[in-house]
């Protein structure tokens, strides 16, 4: 009888732990998104202490409940006009001026100053490889077998190495950290040391951060891609 209940005990706290675990993964990144929405509300917000104190609302108008609703739209049109300024800049860069303007801040202004010209342009080349149409290298996914033989990590190809220290073939891959794929290494590989996977980038993803729990569903050609590394 015991064993009896330590066994249904067993597949409660299972059920319970892997459905805890999949709500975990939909609530933090849900709750990150609020922090980080609510952050800039909040700094939205605090523009109104810019305001001369004649222009607050609770300075000139009668009702304390008029004047927050005064501040609220305040706040709202702040945004709206923010994501606006941010869409026409990059409708502007997208246009031959807008480059030519971009182009000339980056060469002849940043490039000027050490540290942040460095900065610059590897965020500048980091955005173009993302937002670009052709990137499509970027959407690899490929296991690769590091620290050791016989261990393999999940792996995206970010393009090819131009160095011409290296062989031609060799790719430069990220392999990111579990469960908090933003941080990683590089490494430099030749394509013939990765394996393809079959795994989106979003199905890679969703392996890291649940380490390796919630991934793609493979129920139907796991023995396959398994078979091909261990093969």
């Amino acid at each position: 009888m015991s064993a009896l209940r330590a066994e249904h005990f067993s597949k409660a706290y299972a059920f319970a732990r892997s459905h805890f675990l999949a709500g975990l993964l939909v609530v933090v990144p849900l709750g990150a998104i609020v922090w980080i929405v609510l952050l800039a509300l909040r700094a939205l917000w605090g523009l109104q202490g810019w305001m001369p104190d004649a222009w607050r609302p609770e300075n000139w108008l009668p009702s304390r409940l008029l004047a927050y609703a005064v501040s609220l739209a305040i706040l709202v049109a702040t945004t709206v006009v923010l994501i606006a300024l941010v869409a026409a800049t990059g409708w502007i860069s997208k246009q031959l001026a807008g480059q030519q303007i971009l182009d000339f801040i980056g060469s002849h202004v940043i490039a000027r100053i050490p540290v942040l010209r460095s900065i610059y342009k590897a965020l500048d080349k980091l955005l173009r490889t993302m937002t670009s149409g052709g990137g499509q290298q970027f959407n690899r996914v490929v296991y690769v077998e590091y620290p050791r033989k016989g261990l393999w990590v999940v792996a995206f190809v970010t393009g090819p190495v131009v160095d011409p220290s290296f062989a031609p073939g060799c790719l430069n891959i990220f392999v990111p950290t579990t469960p908090n794929p933003t941080s990683g290494f590089h490494l430099i590989v030749a394509e013939s040391e990765v394996r393809e996977s079959a795994m989106s980038v979003e199905e890679a993803f969703r392996t890291i951060l649940s380490l390796g729990i919630v991934g793609r569903d493979t129920s139907s050609d796991t023995g396959p891609e398994v078979a091909k590394l261990t093969g």
